[in-house]
């Protein structure tokens, strides 16, 4: 083999381990939710662990309506979870890792691009009747994932993700969820 056909080779197969080498895979180790003392809570399901180069992990986010009364539920982005991220649990980045859902693409006032997102503050309401739940699918994208560790559930623009009331008269109350996601980086060598 000449010295050309060598470096071709060697830059081909160099080429192809680049998106390996360069992209850490990630493992949804552990999700934890405490409960409050609010109408609504929020049950949060992995559904695909991995977080790998061509996959992203997948977690299920249930909204429920615990209490008696329906819950007026007011956010921004799209209804009713609004735009979601997770934000390292010990502040040490203020930046947050984007969560991606079908219902962006299904909404005109949320805009994804590959370093982040843009939305609508225009506020969006809606009613959950008592006893009922939403639930919504969002993804884990590797390549948005700045590193491994234990990051807290929150929204990707603002801290409180939703606001609600039992009443056309009452105050709105910032609900702001307790849920802990860890992140553990798998080896990509064997």
């Amino acid at each position: 083999m000449n010295r050309r056909q060598y470096l071709a080779v060697s830059t081909a197969a160099l080429s192809g381990l680049a998106g390996c080498l360069g992209d850490p895979e990630y493992t949804i180790s552990s999700v934890e939710t405490e409960d409050d003392s609010h109408p609504l809570a929020l049950d949060v399901a992995t559904v695909d662990r991995n977080v790998v180069i061509e996959s992203p992990g997948r977690l299920n986010i249930t909204l429920r309506n615990t209490g008696t009364q329906d819950v007026i539920i007011k956010n921004t982005g799209v209804w009713p979870l609004g735009v979601l991220g997770l934000v390292p649990a010990d502040e040490s980045e203020t930046a947050g890792t984007l969560l991606v859902t079908d219902e962006y693409e299904q909404s005109n006032t949320v805009e994804v691009r590959p370093n982040g997102a843009s939305k609508d503050n225009a506020p969006l309401t809606g009613t959950l009747a008592a006893g009922e739940s939403i639930q919504r699918q969002y993804e884990l994208i590797g390549r948005r994932i700045p590193r491994a560790g234990t990051y807290t559930l929150q929204g990707y623009f603002d801290e409180v993700p939703l606001s609600y009331r039992t009443g056309e008269n009452a105050d709105w109350v910032a609900y702001h969820p307790s849920v802990t996601v860890t992140l553990t980086e798998q080896s990509v060598l064997p």
